[in-house]
């Protein structure tokens, strides 16, 4: 019945921190590790340990090793969500996309609206940062995926949810690895950017604001326009796939 309790190895130790820093969300997903070295030195132990524990959680999808950049986090529920029905379905065509949609209303809403509650002024400032990115592309007559994907990510991290955060990160990860079709085959006009921006710009103010209702509102409001302008380009038989907005 009762089994000797062995010893743990050091590099034991080291991965459950490591893995437990990931599941904490102290560690957020695309954050990237300190050098092996200087791991080594913070937690006192040797490089071999660390380069053993970080390869077993590399195996385990908690880390990524991006040759000649480093190691990144990754997102706790994306390999769950990659081997699941869900990731072909992505593919399936406009069902697909306007089910997303529909998952982002419930998901999106209810983080701008914990964001509200829980943003910290550095987490405020950040998103801030992304919407002066955003009006700055707009303003060229562009629209910048990367930073409103961003923009949304961050109203996630700012709920401390860690369970939202790695599903939020896997939704949008798995949204961009379909395809970037709906951006540049969408006709969208010089005011579809700054109403785009304008959107963002009321949920960014309502959850500086500190109020839940409105941030939850805002952001409402703003997946059902992203809606009609997926149906639209669908009526119009322009884009089999989706992306994020």
């Amino acid at each position: 019945m009762f089994r000797r309790i062995k010893p743990r190895r050091m590099s034991d130790e080291v991965y459950e921190q490591l893995r437990e820093l990931i599941i904490s969300g102290l560690l957020k997903p695309g954050d990237k590790l300190p050098p092996e070295r200087e791991l080594a030195e913070k937690m006192g132990v040797s490089r071999p340990v660390v380069r053993e524990a970080i390869s077993r959680l590399v195996a385990k999808g908690y880390l990524e090793n991006v040759q000649g950049s480093g190691t990144y986090v990754c997102s706790v529920a994306q390999s769950c969500l990659e081997e699941s029905p869900a990731h072909d379905f992505l593919k399936s065509g406009s069902k697909a996309m306007l089910q997303i949609v529909e998952v982002r209303k419930i998901l999106e809403t209810w983080s701008a609206a914990l964001a509200a509650e829980r943003a910290t002024q550095q987490e405020l400032n950040q998103m801030r940062e992304y919407l002066k990115e955003f009006e700055t592309s707009v303003k060229k007559g562009e629209l910048a995926h990367t930073v409103d994907a961003n923009f949304h990510l961050s109203i996630s991290y700012a709920t401390h949810n860690t369970f939202l955060i790695h599903l939020m990160d896997s939704i949008y990860s798995l949204i961009e690895r379909v395809t970037y079709e709906i951006g540049h085959k969408v006709r969208w006009s010089s005011e579809d950017y700054w109403e785009l921006y304008r959107q963002h710009h009321a949920i960014y103010k309502a959850i500086e604001n500190r109020d839940p209702e409105m941030a939850y509102l805002k952001m409402m409001e703003h997946m059902i326009y992203v809606e009609r302008q997926i149906k639209r380009a669908l009526v119009e038989k322009r884009v089999e796939s989706f992306l994020s907005f």
